[in-house]
């Protein structure tokens, strides 16, 4: 997809990748699963229709008992209780 997300030191890629697995892995798996099960989803469509089909799915997450649990915790700065539901 040409997507690149960071840019790390050709002498430290362990470490970046160790990062990017932790912080992957400290999110919601259902979170997580939705957001994989969409890109691939939308990964041959035309751009608008990517668009349009991304803005339903984030839409819809964002109603996700864990997404209120990671707004809640994000506005009271607060670690998330992932409950690991959709």
């Amino acid at each position: 997809m040409g997507l690149v997300s960071d840019v790390v030191p050709d002498e430290d890629p362990v470490s970046a990748t160790d990062e990017l697995a932790r912080t992957v892995a400290s999110a919601s798996s259902a979170t997580v699963a939705i957001g994989k099960r969409a890109f691939y989803d939308q990964i041959d469509l035309p751009i608008e229709a990517a668009y349009e089909q991304m803005t339903r799915v984030m839409v819809d997450n964002s109603l996700t008992p864990d997404a209120r649990e990671g707004i809640g915790a994000f506005l009271d700065k607060r670690e998330p209780q992932w409950q690991h539901r959709v």
